[in-house]
């Protein structure tokens, strides 16, 4: 009996548990284009180990996606009739029993991605059957790397025939694939992709089984080996409108002879990005490729919009290949990224000229990572002085929007001339860590964003000259030297950038500004200085208005400025303001006391409320930390500051009591000037303070307080009193008055009266008056109407450094009391500091 009732109790625990995780389940409306309201059941990531059974039965989607699934029982789903997607990839799946989803007709988006699904093992015949109307099943990243490459792999077609609506299926590739009958029922599929790749063999009979619906074809990164192709591989798929076949090593000569069946069709996307790798170099097919018209031979038939041939080993191309395309027209973008060859050459130039007049509809080009060569002499990227008629040109398609000609570097002998005509689209230019002798000539400018990283200022500077106002609206200007350009230029460096919205200057070694630097920039809304040598954020942002992201990580700052914050607060109040500060060299130190607390009282969006500071000792630690401690770290504070100005103050007047003892006898002279003097540091010492007395008290007393105190205290000793029913202002939170009043004045007095024994604000007056106690000069108890033995004991935390008194029932004690009173008051801060 006692283990039937240890196990009921726990599987209660386990049942309790499964079930606040399901609450923890958000449920949220989602309207979707042309539909009526979708219920979203979202657990992803909630630490489940079960499908939760208590959610809405009307969801219909569930996502339990980053989850520790690792079967799926018989008739988790039963409950949910009604769902249409279901989301369960991220988790631990091993197993799915035959009525797995039992109940989902609705079904039709199925993801269980990056599990541990064994094609062998985990798909049985009647899996699919409750869902049949799938239209989506992803069940990529599930295999392993196999241990055999030699035999063939038998997909379980018996599960997947089933899926006869199915138009995307994403699944993994294994070395020698074996596609059954039964995918050939999957009349309506569209795409087909392929990952967790360890394709070794792409052969004729691969595909013969998949029907000829299929218009999208990805086989991306199968790299463990050289995959063998044949002829007419893709054959059994006639209408593919997208080839993808990027990271998939099998040479970008055979990778274009698998274009055969498609001579003369239309192509939206050709991708053999990185077919060719110095891993399968071989005598017989060279990684060092030169393009010739019988490599292209199918490729340049085809109507293509979007082509890639990135990172594939090329280094030359012959007349008539490479850019002689028999329908230009439909290329839309065009990749030659990471590849050795010199766009423009002198063979080249007239290819290119017809290639660039045929291809009006050309909206990229990437010509980025070309490393030809590095001896480069009298490099430039761009110029706009010379007349094209004179030289060799190659005029670009006024249709292009954007080059990217980053990290290229190249001799090409010859100048020729790339030109930018009028009319055109041209807005993006990356010329990033670019060395060429190629001239881009512009005829006229119509740049919107221009990258010219690691470039130096002066090419940047110079062609800056040429843009319109109000073309111009982002610049990446990293790694530049612009500490040399503000040297040279001041505060002009960035006269032609009147129209910029967005600025990248990080990693320039830029230690200061010129005043006004930004002026010329009123439109300025993000601002990257990363990664510079700042020792403090630029006072002269402050006169800029519509900044809403200023990212100075990873300098030198100690600290912001009350000017910057004050600035960084108006921004947030006029638009919203992101300020990122991590990785600089904040100081925790009594002069950033209110940069500590601004961390963590702002509405800016900071990247963080807790960056490493160091203390005044060395340690590091974090702002955060140091804001739940200031009064422990930073409690001597203000004693710090006012012993040096005292220090300060009567070190000088020693010196000028030395002099006259010198030149004077009469020491009734020297003693009246030292009275004078002392007076004066009094005067400065309580300038910092802004009350002398902090007075705490309950019940009737303010009367006396009135009557009595006030007058002797504030008209006849001329002290500063801080009284809460008359110096609080209404509307004000009292607890936050309170520690701000007590902040701000040398001693503090409780008055401790019966009535004071039950008031938990006099309490809580206590309590900060022991966390103020190394920067309060006295703390003074006066009781009245009350024994000492009936004084709260919270009190007994503060004997050690407060000072008893006893108000006397006896007038004649009176004059004493008074003495004793206005010694502690009046005298005690000059003998202190």
């Amino acid at each position: 009996m006692e283990w039937i009732i240890v196990y009921s109790v726990f599987c209660v625990i386990i049942f309790c548990n499964e079930f606040v995780h399901a609450l923890d389940c958000d449920i949220r409306y989602d309207i979707r284009e042309k539909e009526r309201g979708v219920k979203i059941a979202d657990c992803k990531n909630r630490g489940l180990t079960v499908i939760p059974q208590h959610l809405p039965g009307d969801i219909n989607v569930l996502d339990m996606s980053l989850n520790r699934l690792k079967t799926i029982g018989n008739n988790s789903f039963v409950n949910y009739r009604d769902l249409q997607e279901l989301y369960l990839s991220q988790n631990q799946l091993r197993y799915l029993s035959d009525q797995s989803f039992q109940g989902l007709y609705k079904l039709t988006i199925l993801d269980m991605s990056e599990n541990i699904l064994n094609l062998s093992k985990a798909y049985s015949a009647e899996l699919f059957h409750p869902i049949k109307n799938l239209t989506k099943l992803d069940i990529r990243r599930n295999m392993p790397q196999p241990i055999d490459f030699v035999t063939d792999y038998d997909y379980p077609d018996q599960a997947f025939g089933i899926l006869m609506e199915l138009s995307y299926l994403a699944i993994d590739m294994m070395p020698l694939p074996h596609f059954g009958s039964g995918f050939g029922h999957m009349t309506t599929l569209k795409e087909l992709h392929f990952e967790s790749c360890y394709l070794i063999r792409l052969s004729n009979k691969t595909f013969q089984r998949f029907p000829s619906s299929v218009e999208q074809l990805t086989i991306r990164n199968c790299r463990l080996h050289f995959v063998v192709t044949e002829y007419n591989a893709l054959l059994p798929f006639p209408n593919l409108h997208v080839i993808d076949f990027s990271g998939t090593f099998m040479h970008l000569k055979y990778a274009l002879q698998l274009l055969h069946p498609y001579r003369n069709a239309n192509i939206s996307t050709i991708n053999f990005g990185h077919v060719s790798d110095l891993s399968i170099d071989s005598k017989v097919l060279p990684y060092v490729l030169t393009i010739t018209s019988d490599i292209v031979k199918y490729l340049k038939t085809i109507c293509v919009e979007n082509l890639d041939l990135s990172e594939n080993g090329i280094v030359d191309n012959e007349p008539g290949s490479l850019f002689s395309f028999d329908h230009p027209e439909c290329l839309q973008h065009l990749s030659f990224k990471g590849n050795r060859f010199l766009l423009l050459t002198e063979k080249n130039r007239n290819d290119l000229n017809l290639f660039f007049h045929g291809t009006v509809r050309l909206k990229s080009l990437d010509y980025s990572y070309n490393t030809v060569n590095y001896v480069i002499k009298n490099a430039v990227t761009s110029y706009s002085g010379y007349n094209c008629s004179f030289h060799s040109c190659v005029a670009l398609p006024t249709s292009l929007e954007k080059i990217d000609i980053s990290y290229t570097i190249a001799n090409s002998g010859p100048k020729i001339f790339l030109v930018v005509p009028k009319n055109n689209s041209f807005t993006y230019l990356d010329a990033s860590y670019t060395k060429v002798t190629t001239f881009i000539l512009f005829r006229e400018f119509r740049l919107e964003t221009f990258s010219c990283t690691g470039g130096g200022y002066e090419y940047s500077y110079n062609l800056m000259k040429y843009f319109p106002n109000n073309t111009l609206k982002t610049i990446v200007w990293k790694n530049g030297n612009i500490g040399g350009g503000i040297r040279l230029h001041g505060n002009r460096l960035f006269i032609y950038l009147s129209s910029i919205e967005s600025m990248d200057i990080s990693e320039n070694d830029i230690w200061y500004f010129p005043v006004g630097i930004f002026k010329p920039m009123p439109n300025l809304t993000y601002l990257s200085l990363r990664r510079n040598l700042l020792q403090s954020i630029p006072l002269q942002l402050s006169d800029q208005t519509k900044i809403k992201m200023l990212d100075i990580s990873k300098n030198l700052l100690t600290s912001v400025s009350s000017t910057i914050r004050g600035w960084a607060d108006k921004m947030q109040y006029l638009h919203g303001m992101t300020l990122i500060l991590t990785d600089n060299a904040f100081e925790c130190t009594c002069d950033n006391i209110d940069f500590i607390r601004w961390i963590q009282t702002t509405k800016v969006n900071l990247d963080s409320r807790s960056y490493k500071c160091k203390l005044s000792n060395g340690t590091v630690i974090d702002t955060f930390i140091a804001y739940n401690n200031l009064y422990e770290l930073f409690a001597d504070c203000k004693n710090k500051m006012l012993l040096t100005l005292a220090s300060t103050l009567l070190s000088t007047c020693v010196a000028f009591l030395l002099l006259l003892v010198a030149y004077s006898r009469r020491w009734q002279i020297i003693f009246s000037i030292y009275g004078v003097i002392r007076r004066v540091v009094e005067r400065k010492v309580r300038k910092y303070y802004q009350y002398d007395v902090y007075i705490s008290y309950e019940g009737d007393i303010v009367i006396w307080i009135k009557d009595v105190l006030i007058p002797k205290l504030e008209k006849e000793w001329g002290l500063t009193m801080c009284i809460k029913d008359r110096d609080f202002l209404v509307g004000t939170s009292l607890a936050d008055t309170e520690v701000e009043s007590i902040q701000n004045s040398r001693s503090i007095i409780f008055l401790i009266t019966p009535e004071f024994l039950s008031s938990r604000d006099c309490l809580f007056e206590l309590d900060r008056a022991k966390y103020e106690k190394r920067n309060l000069e006295r703390i003074i108890v006066i009781t009245k109407d009350i024994t000492i033995t009936d004084i709260p004991i919270e009190f007994f935390y503060i004997w050690n450094y407060a000072y008893l008194v006893q108000w006397p029932e006896d007038q004649d004690d009176l004059n004493d009391i008074w003495r004793k009173l206005r010694m502690l008051l009046t005298d005690g801060f000059v003998v202190k500091n």
